[in-house]
């Protein structure tokens, strides 16, 4: 009873995964990123900084789980996407936020909002090619999987998440948990543990990285909102006059998160993660009353504390010949973001 119960529960953080937070790089990266590639002046680089991390603006809107025309606006898709539905729009829509943009303090929130797509820029990098080159050929998941499983094209994150998934196995996790071939659901979890994992790497680089996304929350141009009316062409703006705010507020806390000691922070996130789980159950069910998954916290929390643990150790070291996250960072990601935003006219 207890394996199925467990079972259930990462099923359903994965699903949690899948539907709202399946961006590559997460929060403290994009803003990293944005504070390399962005202007001197302090205010320009903090509104380049949040808008790095706006467009997962709408990542914990659950009902938007299948809404892949906002994916174009927010995300895009690189137009070769191998085994991937070719979503409208969604290989250039996001660009509209930048056109919309006409100056000041709204271009450069502008810029970091264009640095994070999947299309060229960020997300690219981490989701569709570790080193950026023009093979698309995709990697199975796990790399031990039989031959018809979910493939995922070799993005960093996704080089790291076949390592931390072999890990998991090698600790009969899966078996425990009765996931052992239940690929999307590991694919998933592991994907987006190590993009938290990631941030806690790069918090140990940059202890101030926290303090940075508040800052970048509070100095935000006040334009913002509107900005994302107009590159969404008015089409969600009920959602993003709701959404912007909560957002912000969301951002403040996770800041405040990484401004804790390692331990703290990991076991604070594993907290978030479970709550955010339950919701999504809720969500799910809505049938039953407030509450009712409340009693299965403790073993997300505990589940989520190991394999945030796990994750960083992937991170700092990883197989395959891989550089650790910092380096694929400075020596991929952000050359990367600047180059291509310099071919796409993204300047100002």
């Amino acid at each position: 009873m207890k394996k199925n119960v467990i079972s259930g529960l990462v099923a359903a953080l994965a699903l949690l995964f899948i539907t709202s937070t399946a961006y590559p790089w997460n929060f403290a990266t994009h803003a990293y990123i944005a504070g390399k590639i962005g202007k001197v002046l302090p205010l320009a680089n903090f509104n380049e900084m949040y808008g790095a991390m706006a467009p997962d603006v709408f990542n914990f809107e659950f009902s938007l789980m299948d809404d892949y025309m906002l994916r174009g606006y927010t995300h895009g898709m690189p137009p070769d996407a191998v085994y991937y539905p070719p979503y409208l729009g969604a290989d250039h829509n996001f660009m509209n936020v930048w056109y919309s943009a006409n100056w000041g303090l709204k271009k450069s929130a502008a810029l970091g909002f264009i640095s994070h797509n999947d299309a060229w820029a960020a997300d690219f990098v981490a989701h569709w090619r570790a080193f950026p080159t023009a093979d698309p050929t995709p990697i199975p998941f796990p790399i031990y999987a039989p031959p018809d499983c979910i493939l995922q094209p070799p993005g960093y994150v996704i080089y790291l998440a076949a390592a931390l998934d072999a890990g998991l196995a090698l600790e009969g996790v899966w078996t425990t948990m009765g996931l052992d071939t239940d690929y999307a659901t590991r694919l998933m979890f592991c994907h987006n543990i190590i993009e938290y994992a990631g941030d806690l790497v790069l918090k140990r680089v940059d202890p101030l990285i926290g303090q940075k996304i508040i800052l970048a929350c509070v100095l935000r141009t006040p334009a913002f909102a509107n900005l994302l009316k107009d590159g969404f062409g008015h089409l969600y703006d009920p959602l993003v006059v709701a959404g912007e705010p909560a957002y912000r507020k969301f951002l403040i806390q996770y800041g405040l998160i990484l401004l804790m000691p390692e331990k703290t922070a990991i076991e604070m996130l594993a907290n978030q993660l479970a709550d955010l789980a339950i919701d999504y159950f809720e969500f799910l069910n809505p049938g039953y009353p407030p509450g009712s998954f409340d009693g299965l916290k403790p073993q997300l929390v505990e589940f989520g504390k190991g394999s945030l643990a796990a994750a960083i150790e992937i991170c700092e070291a990883p197989p395959f010949g891989l550089p650790s996250y910092m380096q694929e960072l400075n020596m991929v990601a952000v050359p990367w973001v600047k180059a291509q935003l310099l071919a796409h006219g993204v300047t100002y």
